[in-house]
């Protein structure tokens, strides 16, 4: 008996397609290099559009309830949530409309609608459209890629795109709670992106400096704390 094509991946099965862990796969995420999905059945949900009522000032206007079945995609801060904790609550999912947004609906005693690790899905044509965007990386890559920090040997480690990746890191994530989250975060990068990894005590040297700078700035401004990334509605 032929069997169908399936449709989708769990993230399980990228884990063994790609050799990778769940965290690589949070970090793609994160950097919004993949996108990952959730089956709805029956769920009741919101739906509207955000109208522009003045010059960068956005107001609701509520379209009214329906109940959704189908496959649809999640934002980047909540399929990373899902990764990292196993599971989590689920308030929304992206609209196929700009300006629109799908708000699950749970109140009036609702019961909360929680998404586990196993239930994340990734459609099959973002996978290929993911490993062909790798595909074209690696095919466009010079034969030979050297990185020097002097006229001896190439470097072991890629530490330009390290700094690279911290400036980005902090820049879209807003500065860690603590060292050791930053210095986990790096190293990430470096097993997401298929690169020979430092220890994490070298990674810490690294970014002492820089941390105790980020953090002293931090401590001193009047309206300090970390910088939240909005959910997209």
């Amino acid at each position: 008996m032929a069997l169908p094509n399936i449709a989708y991946f769990t993230v399980a099965d990228l884990c063994e397609r790609w050799s990778m862990k769940p965290a690589h796969i949070g970090t793609l995420v994160l950097e919004e290099k993949l996108v990952l999905s959730v089956g709805l059945s029956g769920v009741a949900v919101e739906v509207g559009e955000w109208i522009e009522v003045d010059t960068d000032q956005w107001q609701r206007a509520p379209g009214g309830l329906k109940r959704l079945t189908g496959i649809y995609d999640l934002n980047r801060n909540d399929a990373w949530a899902v990764i990292k904790h196993g599971s989590h609550v689920i308030d929304s999912v992206e609209p196929e409309e700009p300006d629109s947004y799908i708000d699950i609906h749970t109140w009036g005693g609702k019961t909360e609608f929680v998404v586990a690790l196993d239930d994340l899905l990734i459609r099959r044509k973002e996978v290929a459209r993911f490993e062909a965007c790798n595909a074209q990386v690696a095919q466009d890559a010079p034969e030979i890629s050297i990185n020097r920090s002097g006229p001896g040997a190439p470097q072991k480690y890629d530490w330009d795109g390290f700094w690279i990746e911290a400036c980005r890191y902090i820049h879209e994530e807003g500065i860690p709670s603590t060292q050791a989250a930053l210095v986990r975060g790096l190293l990430d990068w470096f097993d997401a992106n298929g690169k020979s990894s430092p220890d994490p005590s070298t990674v810490k040297k690294k970014v002492s400096r820089l941390w105790k700078a980020l953090h002293a700035s931090a401590a001193s401004s009047s309206g300090g704390g970390n910088r939240a990334d909005s959910a997209a509605a």
